[in-house]
């Protein structure tokens, strides 16, 4: 039952003695019991009311729950007995107590859990408690760490960022001046255009110029050279070898410095003349610098044949071919020189050249190719020209192609020896070069022939003591020759007939001599000891009948397109 007071009198709920003690056991056996003595307030700094010693409930707060005044205490409705009222007093005294203990945990649950001290709780809760606090610790350090390391970069990004603004400032700066370079650069580039243009125009009026005084240098040249004789003669008087050095040397005199006279014992001998005459003091060096302008000619378009004569051991072969040592070198690997560093000069005017090379031996009047193993090489004669079938053509792109080429030609040609040449050439060797120019400028494009002779010395039988085969060669060589004089004879006395055909010599060599259109140089040997007089006075007489020789004036190969 309840007892109610209206008009904001305060209600007070009976409980029952049996409500209260279930509820009592209820609360009793939701707590633990403690197993040590629970604190005081002077240890936890809290006050706290037991009910009695060992009760595991306690006192609510002091101001969790109002106080209930004793003007609200209810009063009985009933009239009982003396002992039944004083027991209701005891009842009702032990309900307000229970009231006042047991509800202050449901009133207010939260408060009360904070209210429990820290020595109540259990050991591995503790221990947890205080692992998670130390890892908080911890992360809260790492975390600061983290804060620390971000500020930094923060601040080093903030660096990086004023550099990188400054840098661009600077970029900013420095492409305006570019700009500004650009737009200088412009305008220097049109001016510098025009200039070009204008220097264009002069450099090409300054080459036409150029290739039109090129072209009369060379015409002018090549009058020289006609002028001095469409065959040229030039004598060169050999050194006394070792082997000569008892035998006498003064029959030969040098009236002048292009004279020479041979003297037969007392009998003084006729002085004749020609373009050059080479004393036993002129190196080899000597010599071909006074025929090299000659030879020039045939880089300017004009066949050129250069023809070594003479008696055997007179020097033809070492005039010619020379030795191995750079200073003995002769007159042919002294030419592919000339070509090559004269062609590199000429380029510059605008030429270009290209160079081929082949080697022919006539041996007992039959033709081989001295650089492919000696093989066979046809002769045809068609309308004044000469075609060789079967001789081989090697291209020379560089000067040191030259020496591989001579050794084969060297090694293949037929020598033998005799009493009057310890390495008496028993053949005809001809070199001849290609040579192919052009000039993109003017258009020009020219094919022509140097060819290089080193004849076979003439010889008589009973003085070189040759039997057997050797007699045989000497036959054909000495046949040659004289077809060779004859040829020449008829061709300064005009004939009308020319027997060029009589000998394979003539006809490889008639352009040459007249039949063709070629510059034509000779340079007759001469042996300079006593006891050769009458053979080297035979060789000048000839030398002389060919200066004497008209064979016309040459033209420059051009080709026909």
């Amino acid at each position: 039952m309840f007892a109610r007071r209206r008009s904001g009198v305060h209600r007070t709920a009976i409980v029952s003695p049996k409500n209260i003690a279930r509820r009592t056991t209820m609360r009793a056996s939701a707590l633990p019991r403690p197993t040590e003595p629970l604190p005081n307030t002077l240890t936890t700094g809290r006050h706290s009311t037991l009910g009695h010693t060992g009760c595991p409930t306690l006192r609510a707060p002091i101001g969790s729950h109002p106080r209930v005044s004793t003007a609200a205490k209810p009063t009985p409705t009933t009239s009982r007995a003396g002992s039944t009222s004083s027991a209701r007093s005891t009842t009702l005294r032990s309900s307000s107590v229970a009231n006042k203990t047991i509800a202050a945990p449901t009133a207010r649950t939260s408060n009360m859990a904070r209210a429990v001290p820290v020595s109540s709780r259990l050991p591995s809760e503790v221990a947890s408690l205080k692992s998670e606090i130390t890892k908080l610790k911890e992360e809260l350090k790492t975390r600061v760490e983290q804060i620390k390391l971000t500020n930094e970069v923060l601040e080093m990004q903030k660096t990086n960022l004023t550099h990188s603004n400054a840098q661009l400032e600077n970029a900013k700066i420095k492409l305006d001046l570019v700009e500004n370079c650009k737009i200088t650069l412009e305008e220097q580039l049109k001016v510098l255009k025009v200039n070009m243009q204008q220097k264009t125009a002069h450099n090409e009026e300054m080459c036409q110029q150029l290739n039109e005084k090129e072209a009369t240098l060379r015409k002018l040249h090549n009058d020289v050279v006609d002028m001095r004789g469409q065959i040229r003669v030039a004598v060169r008087v050999r050194p006394m070898l070792k082997a000569e050095e008892e035998s006498s040397n003064d029959g030969i005199e040098y009236p002048a410095v292009n004279a020479i006279a041979i003297n037969q014992g007392t009998k003084k001998g006729t002085t004749l003349m020609f373009e050059k005459v080479f004393t036993p003091l002129f190196s080899q060096k000597d010599v071909f610098v006074n025929i090299e302008d000659f030879i020039l000619s045939a880089l300017h378009g004009y066949n050129v044949g250069l023809i070594a004569f003479g008696q055997t051991g007179s020097g033809k072969t070492h005039t010619m071919r020379g030795g191995d040592a750079e200073e003995e070198e002769g007159i042919i690997p002294r030419a592919a020189t000339f070509l090559f560093r004269e062609s590199k000069k000429l380029e510059a005017t605008g030429w270009k050249f290209e160079f081929s090379l082949s080697f022919l031996e006539i041996y007992n009047n039959e033709a081989y190719d001295l650089l492919n193993n000696h093989a066979a090489v046809k002769l045809r004669l068609v309308n004044q020209t000469v075609t060789l079938d079967g001789l081989s053509d090697h291209p020379l792109a560089k000067q040191s192609e030259i020496g591989s080429l001579l050794r084969t030609a060297d090694k293949n040609r037929k020598t033998a020896a005799t009493k009057c040449n310890e390495y008496s050439s028993r053949s005809h060797a001809i070199y001849m070069w290609k040579i192919k120019a052009h000039q993109q400028a003017t258009g020009i494009s020219t094919s022509s022939m140097l060819k290089l002779v080193d004849l076979a010395g003439s010889e008589r039988a009973k003085e070189s003591g040759v039997i057997g085969q050797q007699f045989k060669e000497m036959t054909n060589i000495n046949q040659s020759l004289s077809v060779l004089q004859k040829c020449i004879s008829l061709q300064k006395s005009k004939s009308q007939h020319v027997p060029y055909r009589d000998s394979k010599l003539t006809q490889v060599l008639m352009d040459c001599l007249g039949a063709g259109n070629s510059k034509t140089m000779v340079v007759v040997n001469i042996n300079p000891c006593n006891d050769q007089a009458t053979e080297s006075k035979r060789s000048i007489e000839f030398a002389s009948k060919m200066r004497e020789t008209h064979i016309g004036s040459a033209v420059q190969q051009r080709d026909l397109y």
